[in-house]
C-alpha cells in the first residue's frame, strides 16, 4: 500500500469541529453528485486552471470567515441558554496549500529524525504524550461531567439526529439541533447541499487527487528508488515510507507500544527510531519522492478544479448568502 499522505486539516473543518468525521471506505474512483470521478483528469489550459483555482481559492476563503463567525453566533446562542463556561476552541490545522504545511511529507525531515525521530516513542511515568487529548486546566475543565453532557447537549442536540451526506469513503455528517444544528440551518438552508459541496471543496478533491498522484509512474519510481536506498542503509523489505512509520513502533512493542516497558528500554527504543528515522529522511531526499508526490498532486488538483468548477461556484454563492445572514444574526 502506498503512503497515505499527510495533508493539514483546513481551517474550516476546525471551525465547523463537531462535523462528524466520515469513516473509512472504498478508495475507488465515483462519478456520484460532490464526488470528482477516478482515474487520472485530462490537464485543462492554463486560463482554465487560473479561473478554476480562484474559485476554489474563493471559496476557501468564504468559509473560513463564515466558519468564524458560525462558531461567534452558536456560542451566542449558548450564552442566551445561561452557559457561560465554554470549551476552548479548537486549534486550526495549516491547509495544504500553506506555506507552512507539509505538503504529503510521510518521511520526517533530517532536523526532525535527528531530534525525535517519528515521535512514535510512547510516553514514560511524569511525560505528556504527543498529541495528547488531555482537557487543559480551566474552567471548563473543571466543570462537573453531567454540566459538560448538558452543555454539549444544547449545543448538538440530540446526537443520533444528524444531517449526513454519504461521500462514497462514509457520512460527512452534522447536528440538526441545538444551537449549531439550527445556525447551521439558518445560515446554510440545505444542509445536504451544503455538506455535499463543503465535502467536495475541503475533501473531495484533495483526496482524489492524492489518489491519482500515487498512481502516477513517476511516484512508484520514486518510491521505489526510497525503498532500495532503505535496503542499503539496512532497512530491508519496507515498500513505502508508511511502512517505515510502523516499524518504527516495533522498537516499542508494536501495537501495544509502551507496555511494559521500563524507562531504559523504552530509551533503546527511541536510539533505533531515531537511526531509522535519519536513514528515512536522507532516503527521502535522495530519491525526491516528495517533490515528485507534490508535482502530480498539484497537477491532479488543478485538473479537478476545472472540472468541478460549477460546484465552487454554487458553493461560494451559498457562503457569500450565509456571510450576509450571519452578520445580522451578531448585529441582532
Amino acid at each position: 500500500m502506498l503512503p497515505r499522505h499527510r495533508i493539514g486539516a483546513s481551517l474550516v473543518a476546525a471551525a465547523l469541529t463537531a462535523l462528524v468525521g466520515c469513516s473509512s471506505g472504498s478508495d475507488a474512483g465515483r462519478d456520484g453528485a460532490g464526488e470528482p470521478s477516478g482515474g487520472p483528469a485530462a490537464a485543462p489550459d492554463a486560463t482554465s486552471a487560473a479561473k478554476a483555482t480562484q474559485a476554489f481559492n474563493s471559496a476557501k476563503e468564504l468559509s473560513r470567515q463564515v466558519g468564524a463567525m458560525e462558531m461567534q453566533i452558536t456560542k451566542k446562542c449558548m450564552v442566551s441558554q445561561g452557559f457561560t463556561v465554554h470549551p476552548p476552541d479548537p486549534v486550526a490545522m495549516p491547509d495544504a496549500d500553506s506555506a507552512d504545511a507539509p505538503e504529503g511529507r510521510v518521511s520526517p525531515t533530517a532536523e526532525q529524525a535527528a531530534q525525535r525521530g517519528y515521535g512514535a516513542a510512547p510516553a514514560t511515568e511524569g511525560e505528556q504524550p504527543e498529541n495528547s487529548t488531555q482537557e487543559q486546566p480551566g474552567p471548563w475543565r473543571d466543570l462537573p461531567e453531567s454540566e459538560k453532557q448538558r452543555y454539549t447537549l444544547a449545543k448538538s442536540g440530540d446526537p443520533d439526529q444528524l444531517v449526513s451526506y454519504e461521500t462514497g469513503e462514509g457520512k460527512f455528517s452534522s447536528p440538526s439541533g441545538g444551537c449549531m444544528g439550527e445556525t447551521r440551518k439558518k445560515l446554510y438552508g440545505d444542509m445536504p447541499k451544503y455538506l455535499r459541496l463543503m465535502w467536495l471543496t475541503d475533501n473531495g478533491m484533495r483526496h482524489e487527487a492524492g489518489r491519482q498522484a500515487e498512481q502516477s509512474d513517476a511516484f512508484l519510481k520514486a518510491v521505489g528508488n526510497w525503498s532500495s536506498c532503505m535496503e542499503k542503509a539496512g532497512y530491508g523489505g519496507l515498500k513505502s515510507p508508511t511502512e517505515a512509520v510502523k516499524k518504527a513502533k516495533d522498537y516499542y512493542g508494536g501495537k501495544d507500544a509502551g507496555k511494559n516497558l521500563d524507562a531504559a528500554a523504552v530509551e533503546t527504543g527511541r536510539k533505533n527510531e531515531i537511526t531509522q528515522a535519519k536513514a528515512d529522511a536522507n532516503c527521502a531526499d535522495t530519491s525526491k519522492y516528495d517533490t515528485v508526490w507534490r508535482t502530480a498532486n498539484r497537477k491532479s488538483l488543478s485538473a479537478l478544479y476545472v472540472k468541478n468548477e460549477a460546484d465552487l461556484v454554487a458553493y461560494q454563492e451559498i457562503l457569500t448568502e450565509a456571510q450576509k445572514k450571519a452578520q445580522k444574526m451578531l448585529e441582532s
